[in-house]
C-alpha cells in the first residue's frame, strides 16, 4: 500500500495531509489508538479522529473511503 499512499498524498497535497507511522518504532501510538490490524488508516479532522478503515485496496477505493469519511 505504500506506493498507493504516496501517490494519493502527492495527488491530493492541496486538500489532505497524509502521513505514515512505523508501528514497530511507535508502540505507544499503536496502543493509544488500539490498532489491531495493518494497514490501518485513521482519518482526522481538526485533530479529532473522524473515522478509520483497514486493509489493502486499490487506489480508487482508498481515496473514496477517505473522502466518504470526510463528508
Amino acid at each position: 500500500m505504500e506506493p498507493t499512499v504516496d501517490a494519493v498524498a502527492s495527488e491530493h497535497r492541496d486538500t489532505l495531509i497524509i502521513g505514515t507511522l512505523d508501528i514497530d518504532k511507535n508502540p505507544q501510538t499503536v496502543s493509544e489508538y488500539s490498532l489491531r490490524a495493518t494497514p490501518t488508516y485513521i482519518i482526522f479532522r481538526d485533530g479529532e479522529v473522524v473515522g478509520e478503515f483497514t486493509g489493502a485496496m486499490p487506489k480508487a477505493t482508498f481515496v473514496e473511503r477517505i473522502f466518504d469519511i470526510l463528508e
